[in-house]
């Protein structure tokens, strides 16, 4: 009986001990590092260059690219400038950001159609549901999942 009690004891206290407070990135052993405020320049900039090796862009490609990636990172600056002022919008904002947050990226899509030839195009798409795949895994996840290759 005394040695069930010491094994029982033992066993919590190993269970209490392997709790994680922290929240975060921290309960993984890496450290909380918060991400870098890029200009929507900057971003766009990086955005271009990243599509410009992954499809082989030409000159003309890349201008027009970057404009639009511009827009695009201008766009979601105000959009995140706006969540950080902590009011909690209606159910019917909400649904109305939700709709002109899809119209963008239809125009997205449709002036990627107009700048990119067809094998470019059919490889950006794929590049942007596999991405698509890769977050819808890790919210299921509660985090950033393994990553392959």
């Amino acid at each position: 009986m005394r040695n069930t009690l010491f094994i029982c004891s033992l066993l919590i206290c190993f269970t209490a001990f392997a709790q994680h407070p922290e929240k975060g990135r921290q309960r993984q052993g890496k450290p909380n590092v918060e991400r870098p405020d890029f200009s929507p320049e900057q971003i766009a900039e990086l955005k271009t260059k990243k599509l410009t090796l992954m499809l082989d862009l030409s000159e003309a490609q890349q201008k027009k690219i970057s404009q639009l990636e511009l827009e695009a990172a201008k766009s979601r600056k105000s959009m995140m400038e706006e969540r950080k002022r902590g009011e909690k919008p209606s159910d019917e904002e909400r649904f109305n950001k939700k709709s002109e947050m899809l119209d963008r990226q239809i125009a997205h899509k449709n002036s990627m159609k107009s700048i990119l030839n067809k094998e470019q195009y059919e490889k950006w798409e794929k590049s942007v549901i596999a991405k698509g795949k890769r977050r819808k895994g890790q919210r299921r996840q509660g985090g950033k999942g393994e990553r392959r290759g």
